[in-house]
């Protein structure tokens, strides 16, 4: 990433040394004699770095700094002092600036500050390109990512969306089957009308019938005023049916025929009365085998199954990992939230990690984080104990799942052995060049920092 910098400084040949160095490391360059020409080639000219000496003629580089941080947020700010002014740096950093370096400066630290500046804006581009990704999918209620595993979901939303049969959701517990069905119900012709959840295993048998079909007046103890179920009082609108197998046997029989029939018969009633609502229902069980122990008829499944999608685990589709957390961390710093991003370090922590609690475990691991962080980062110290330290039960037991997730984990580990290095890590595998870089990019690990090995 080429980056413009801009190099403040009364003296030429303090200028030019900085040019010299700044070049050959891709870096495209503007120079000032002083601060008040420095806000005219700021008004003019994108710049991404500002280097500037903080005691010039005129006005100094700390009152630079201020103006630059108020009407340039995003543009870092760099300072070059003398011993005798290194408090005077110090305090600017307070104002704003990224980081100061002493004269007269090492070549090597110099260059070193700029590397981690580079991977700064970097982070921030991509932040920004994430943050864009995001505000597009907005009208798919908070379904974030752009892998090939939602990318499917979200089509099979949007032709789901405009008919009335019923849908089934598949997933694990924690994979936003909820946010499913209300994608659908948003992008149909009657988003305008009624989206009703209903949870099948938190309500004891005798409530729940009355939830789903309503009762008259006397039907059973407490019932001393009929109700409207909400088969009937959702309307022309969406009921979804969560956990669908944990849903009483019985029950599943009276829902059967509602769905055959559009009607239904309050309990304790004897008239039927017309059901307009598009059932939706969902399961985080094998559907299966939920069959063949008795907790979900076969006929019922069959009349539901006119359209399923199964919303894939988080571990099968990692690279959606970052546009999820840059969500999450936008929704829960607040407006005055100190934390705006993460630290590559963390990032492929969260990558690493296979998420046995999917997206709801990953939210959850954010919240934590934004309330513990201390810095403007999420760094590794701010993350929860099992992502720091899964145990071999946790990541073992979803390994077998997918052949790709085992593959992309041996990718990692073949890095992590050989701290990034990209040929290395081929022959570890015993795969050629041109796969492991074909590789990389199908799984999104292009960019793929190891941690460093510490001393």
């Amino acid at each position: 990433m080429s980056l413009n910098v801009l190099i403040v400084d009364d003296e030429p040949l303090a200028r030019q040394i900085c040019v010299d160095i700044l070049k050959p490391m891709d870096f495209e360059t503007e120079v000032a004699d002083s601060a008040a020409r420095a806000l005219e080639i700021l008004e003019r000219v994108h710049i991404d770095v500002v280097l500037t000496d903080v005691r010039m003629p005129g006005m100094s580089g700390v009152e630079l700094l201020k103006i630059i941080k108020e009407k340039y947020p995003e543009t870092d700010v760099l300072l070059v002092t003398g011993y005798g002014t290194i408090h005077d740096s110090v305090e600017a950093m307070k104002l704003g600036a990224y980081d100061y370096i002493t004269k007269p400066f090492s070549v090597d630290d110099f260059r070193r500050t700029f590397q981690r500046l580079r991977e700064k804006q970097e982070l921030l581009a991509e932040n920004r390109l994430l943050r864009q990704q995001l505000k597009a999918r907005k009208g798919f209620e908070g379904l974030i990512g752009t892998s090939a595993g939602i990318e499917k979901v979200l089509k099979l939303i949007l032709k789901a969306a405009g008919k009335r049969q019923p849908v089934l959701i598949l997933g694990e517990s924690g994979t936003g089957k909820e946010l499913v069905a209300r994608a659908i119900h948003a992008h149909g012709p009657w988003k305008d009308k009624p989206f009703v959840t209903v949870d099948c295993g938190a309500l004891s048998p005798t409530l729940i019938e009355s939830e789903l079909f309503g009762h008259v007046r006397g039907a059973f103890t407490g019932a001393s005023q009929a109700r409207q179920g909400l088969l009937v009082s959702a309307a022309g609108g969406t009921v979804f049916l969560d956990e669908i197998a944990e849903l009483p046997v019985e029950l599943q029989t009276k829902l059967l025929r509602a769905l055959q029939e559009h009607e239904v018969r309050p309990i304790g009633g004897n008239e039927w009365m017309r059901m307009e609502a598009r059932i939706i229902a969902a399961t985080n069980q094998n559907v299966d085998e939920a069959i063949k122990r008795g907790s979900l008829r076969q006929d019922l499944y069959f009349r539901l199954n006119v359209m399923t999608i199964k919303v894939p685990p988080l571990r099968e589709r990692k690279t959606d990992i970052p546009a999820l957390v840059h969500e999450f961390i936008d929704r829960y710093r607040g407006s005055e939230g100190r934390i705006t991003g993460i630290s590559n370090e963390a990032m492929n922590r969260l990558m690493v990690y296979n998420w046995p609690g999917n997206v709801r475990e990953l939210e959850n691991c954010i919240q934590r984080a934004l309330v513990l962080g201390t810095g403007k980062l999420i760094e590794v110290k701010d993350l929860p104990s099992p992502v720091l330290y899964p145990t071999q039960k946790s990541t073992a037991e979803h390994q077998i799942l997918s052949l790709k997730d085992i593959e992309r984990q041996a990718i990692m580990q073949a890095l992590e052995k050989t701290e990034g290095d990209r040929v290395r890590a081929a022959k570890e595998l015993g795969i050629g060049k041109t796969t492991i870089y074909r590789k990389l990019k199908e799984y999104g690990l292009e960019e793929y920092l190891p941690m460093k090995k510490s001393a």
